[in-house]
């Protein structure tokens, strides 16, 4: 999988976007590591949650063919910016300016994958109309995190796989007991250490 070309969004749209980081190409390559896996799914819709620059459903939709890529973010710049990145680096991707998934209809992505924020905040940092929205995870990291996981089974197909970054301050153990008790299995598709955090990027499925 390649790393999309991002030289049209400027540093005046870093301040209100999510710049790609460690944690965006962690994702970028665990679906990589998964890609076999991927392609046998033969997904027919794929979305990322806060797609802030697009770069990781514009990265899929390059890799996968014949499938309808979505991606939602509740910043309505991140939407236009992910659906530029697509289009420079030569796919489409229908953006949607939303919280979560919460105006689709049930069950009908294949494959979710999702970059949240996950930083331990303040409750209240959430819910701030500035960047740190894109970041700030509230106790645990786990505000957002929570409410996602909460909706999968009313948000994946009955064969589908949703990827989702984690640090260690966000108690993955935890996470992946709560996920058994909703009917999912867990796999840790990679796990990287960089500037003092500890990412995993777990993938769930039935």
């Amino acid at each position: 999988m390649e790393t999309p070309i991002i030289s049209h969004i400027s540093s005046e749209d870093f301040l209100d976007i999510y710049e790609p980081a460690e944690d965006s190409f962690v994702l970028l390559d665990a679906l990589e590591k998964d890609i076999e896996f991927l392609q046998k799914l033969k997904p027919k819709i794929c979305c990322e949650i806060g797609s802030g620059s697009g770069i990781n459903i514009t990265s899929l939709a390059n890799t996968i063919k014949y499938s309808s890529f979505f991606c939602t973010d509740i910043n309505p710049k991140a939407c236009n910016i992910s659906r530029k990145t697509a289009e420079v680096n030569g796919t489409s991707i229908e953006c949607f300016n939303m919280d979560l998934l919460n105006n689709f209809r049930e069950n009908i992505f294949d494959v979710i994958i999702f970059n949240p924020p996950y930083v331990v905040t303040e409750d209240d940092e959430i819910s701030k109309s500035n960047i740190s929205r894109s970041w700030a995870g509230g106790k645990n990291g786990r505000i957002i995190i929570d409410r996602m996981l909460s909706q999968l089974p009313v948000m994946l197909t009955k064969e589908g796989a949703c990827y989702l970054v984690v640090i260690a301050e966000n108690k993955p153990a935890e996470i992946i007991k709560n996920m058994f008790h909703i009917g999912y299995e867990t796999q840790i598709v990679l796990e990287r250490r960089v500037r003092g955090e500890f990412l995993s990027v777990l993938k769930f499925y039935k």
